[in-house]
This record gives structure tokens, sequence and C-alpha cells, in this order.
């Protein structure tokens, strides 16, 4: 019996970090959901006052060259010159998302995914840790940048996408 107990113990430990990892697994069905047209605004702090500033954002978001990526084309109605073209494009394992690693990927008690990816950078020229947040579900799409400053604990909001269909 002990032996037995101790085979699914071995065999639960070596499972166990598998089943994290693969919770933050970015898939094409994931980005498949995307696909189509969103309508919203584009809220940042601006950097010379520090006061968030908010405008109408619209978003095509079409399939990309394979289904690893998708291509965003922005749309700003009273701005047309700031119009844009972005991308998202997943790893072949799917743990990177546009060359960063996948810190986290959940699915919200709403039926939404995050997905979070997080590096070191600078912000206003200053060293900071970046996160990007995605959440998506077929009616909702937000993409956030949230940056932390060298010797702070609080976390700014520096732009906040937030689209629906």
């Amino acid at each position: 019996m002990k032996n037995n107990l101790t085979k699914i113990l071995i065999v639960f430990a070596f499972l166990l970090p598998v089943n994290n990892y693969s919770q933050n697994i970015v898939t094409t069905e994931d980005l498949k959901t995307l696909l189509g047209e969103w309508a919203g605004t584009l809220t940042y702090i601006d950097y010379g006052t520090n006061k968030p500033f908010t405008m109408p954002a619209n978003l095509i978001v079409s399939q990309g060259k394979n289904n690893n990526q998708i291509v965003l084309n922005n749309n700003y109605p009273n701005e047309p010159n700031a119009n844009s073209r972005d991308k998202i494009k997943i790893s072949i394992d799917g743990t990177q998302l546009n060359k960063l690693d996948v810190k986290s990927k959940q699915v919200l008690p709403n039926g939404q995914v995050q997905i979070t990816t997080q590096y070191s950078g600078k912000d206003n020229g200053k060293q900071a840790l970046i996160k990007n947040i995605y959440i998506f579900g077929t009616s909702e799409f937000i993409i956030r940048k949230v940056v932390k400053f060298e010797n702070s604990d609080d976390w700014l909001m520096r732009n906040e996408y937030k689209y629906v269909r």
C-alpha cells in the first residue's frame, strides 16, 4: 500500500509543474477570439500633465501572415494622423507574446481570458517594471500597460485601450 501511495505521489509531483506551466500557454484559439471590429476608447496618462486623457478609438483585428499572429489596425476618429498598425504574435510554443514571456494566463470569473507579460524597461526616461495586460472575451477587449518605477511599490496605469462589440 505504501508503495502504491509513493508511486502516486511521485507521478503527481511530476504532473503538477506541467499543469502550472500549461496554464501560461497562449493558443491560436485565443487569438481567433479577437478577430473582427471593435469600438472603444484609448485612455492614457499624459507625460506632461500627468493627467488622464481619453479619446475615441476603433480597432479592426485581422489574421496575420500565419495562425500565430494577428494584426491590429487602430483608428482614432478625432486624430486620424495617429492611426497605426500593430501586431500580436505568439511564439510557436505559446510561452511568449510579442517576444515577451507570458507571466500569467487565467480565465476570469466572467469567462474572459487575462494574459500578462512583464519586462524591465524605461518609462518617461525612468527605469521601471512594465506589464502588458490583455483581457478579452467575445464582447470586450482591453489592452492595458501599467508601470512600477524603481523604488516604488505603486503601479501606474500608463494607458488602456478598452473596446467592445
